[in-house]
């Protein structure tokens, strides 16, 4: 309630600032005009640039920008900074609000400018790609017509243009909002410039004089001048924003970003620290690469290794001198072949045969005896009936070639596993099953005879997806859409906590104090901090794509305690994103104490 409370707060100030009359107020002060009685009527950039000449059209188009740019960039910061839950698409309301704001006046009765200056600003915000054509396009179109309600339309053509061109799936759950937005924002600013329109067909709209007639060469020099200096006021604010730290203090911890990886694929899925986080691997299943690269003294991400595979990898496990990566054939082949694994260095070199890991593998871990390896697959549960049921199975990997000694299977028709988690004694597994919103409890007290102990029914109908043993025993399970984070106690029954994360992919557990859990939020743009014995939200940390503007899509991550690292891996743009985590203040005994007694050590 407090984060929809929060989000209908930030949509009404978007909405005030929005309506502030810049236009009118320029021209009153400067001036001593009622902007609203002469010219067109209208409180624009325009129409003041019209009366009172182009600086002032420069003054108030900038300020009517930055009304729509401000409020839709840094408001939704601004909530996630509080530890407030913030909706995906918090940043179209914003912007929208912002708009109509402007256009329907608070200030002057409802009653406001046609929006292109604000609805630039906000465009700037959500899609600064497409913004920037929008902005060309309109200095073009008005630098060859004159006419600057013919280049708003056309301006916002492009970027309704661009923007499509960029996004695959334009009316996606994760898209639509936007979508819808944009193309209402076209059709509201050509409702708004309906006038104009029926003007120019009659031959009586005004164009922009710049300046005088006698001073049309000066005038030209001042649009050229103009545009230059925006051009370069609009690069240095985005090199600034894209060179800007990302970080925050949740509680007890800070955590700064301090290096990207770019993998020059589309998707980034899963990442593991290797060689005690001196190098990281990261799966990038679209082309079917492992990306390795490795990390400097200072925290970067220096020269990167691409690793092509034949098959598309969907996990990986490290050991003390190399590491697995599980694939599934590619195409047509997963109907007639079974997955496999390869075993790499830390530098990338192939160094054991492939080895097959039965029907449709989705996670794979190693045990911590270092002699066996455990493989989740779904076979049957993937629609093929002429699969092996979907089962759990044990590969000796002291075996010349590893082989496979043991399976549990799950019984019901409909279970589809989705990830796999080992205790970090080796002695539980636990298993997701998507198709029967179930969990399974695996007893390895014999990891040579494996059975399934229990399965748990998960409330709701939904599909666990994160799933994570923390230093306690603990084991973490929550669902894509956040309907669920459930805690579940390994000896002595299972005890459950339950709260909305906003849509979670994955955990890990930062040795401050206790603990903190941390958690990414693929529908977020960030991860969020939580107190391990509360759940209490402690913070959220945005991560942002291209400049710090673009959303992100976190889904895997990976620490390394022993450097203080935490890297997540973004599936929207193919980057990784590394950070570095620290104790703000010295842990209490009664927090060491707690600490030492789960096996999570202090920084």
């Amino acid at each position: 309630m407090t984060g929809i409370l929060a989000g209908l707060g930030a949509v009404v100030a978007a909405y005030l600032i929005g309506g502030i009359p810049f236009g009118f107020l320029v021209a009153k002060l400067f001036r001593n005009v009622d902007i609203r009685t002469v010219g067109s009527g209208n409180i624009g950039a325009t129409n003041v640039g019209r009366v009172l000449g182009f600086r002032f059209f420069l003054l108030v188009f900038a300020l009517d920008l930055l009304k729509g740019l401000l409020p839709t960039l840094f408001l939704p910061r601004g909530l996630a900074s509080l530890a407030l839950p913030v909706r995906p698409d918090l940043a179209v309301h914003i912007g929208l609000a912002a708009i109509l704001g402007h256009n329907f006046s608070i200030y002057l009765r409802f009653k406001g400018g046609k929006g292109v200056a604000t609805s630039l600003g906000v465009l700037f915000a959500w899609d600064v790609v497409a913004a920037i054509s929008a902005g060309v396009g309109f200095l073009v179109f008005l630098s060859l017509t004159g006419f600057v309600s013919l280049s708003s339309i056309l301006g916002g053509a492009c970027f309704v243009a661009i923007h499509f061109m960029q996004i695959r799936e334009p009316f996606s759950r994760g898209q639509t909002a936007m979508s819808v937005v944009t193309l209402g924002l076209m059709g509201l600013v050509i409702v708004r410039h309906r006038a104009n329109l029926g003007r120019i067909a009659s031959g009586t709209e005004p164009k922009l004089k710049l300046r005088k007639p006698r001073r049309s060469g000066r005038a030209a020099i001042w649009i050229v001048l103009c545009v230059v200096v925006a051009s370069i006021a609009v690069g240095i604010a985005l090199g600034l924003n894209a060179a800007r730290k990302t970080s925050v203090t949740a509680g007890p911890i800070r955590i700064e970003e301090v290096s990207r990886l770019a993998t020059g694929h589309q998707r980034a899925e899963r990442v593991l620290f290797l060689n005690r986080g001196k190098s990281l691997a990261v799966t990038c299943p679209r082309y079917g690469r492992v990306v390795l690269a490795t990390i400097s003294d200072a925290n970067k991400f220096e020269p990167v290794l691409d690793i092509p595979l034949d098959g598309r990898p969907v996990a990986l496990a490290s050991a003390s001198d190399r590491f697995y990566v599980l694939q599934r054939p590619n195409g047509d082949a997963r109907h007639l072949e079974e997955a496999w694994w390869d075993v790499f260095d830390f530098k990338g070199k192939s160094v054991e045969p492939r080895v097959r890991a039965g029907w449709d593998p989705d996670d794979l871990a190693l045990h911590p005896n270092g002699k066996h390896a455990l493989i989740l697959t779904s076979g049957s549960a993937e629609g093929e009936r002429n699969r092996p049921d979907p089962a759990l199975l044990v590969f000796d990997l002291t075996a010349t070639p590893p082989r496979e000694i043991a399976r549990v299977a799950f019984g019901e028709r409909n279970d589809d596993p989705a990830r796999l988690a080992l205790s970090a004694d080796g002695k539980r597994a636990a298993v997701t099953l998507g198709g029967s919103n179930s969990l399974a409890w695996i007893n390895l007290d014999s990891v040579q005879r494996p059975r399934l102990d229990r399965r748990e029914a998960l409330p709701g109908s939904i599909t666990p997806e994160a799933i994570y043993f923390d230093g306690r025993g603990r084991l973490w399970v929550a669902d894509p859409e956040g309907n669920f984070i459930g805690r579940q106690e390994v000896a002595g029954g299972p005890t459950r906590m339950s709260k909305k994360l906003g849509g979670t992919a994955d955990f890990a557990v930062l040795p401050i104090g206790p603990g903190i859990l941390a958690a990414s939020l693929p529908k977020n743009s960030g991860v969020g901090f939580y107190d391990i014995e509360t759940i209490d939200k402690l913070g959220q940390l945005s991560i942002r794509g291209m400049a710090n503007l673009a959303e992100t899509r976190p889904l895997g991550m990976a620490l390394s305690p022993e450097r203080g690292l935490l890297a997540v891996a973004n599936r929207a743009g193919g980057s990784v994103h590394l950070f570095h985590f620290e104790a703000t203040e010295p842990p209490t005994a009664a927090q060491s104490h707690l600490a030492d007694a789960s096996g999570v050590k202090g920084k």
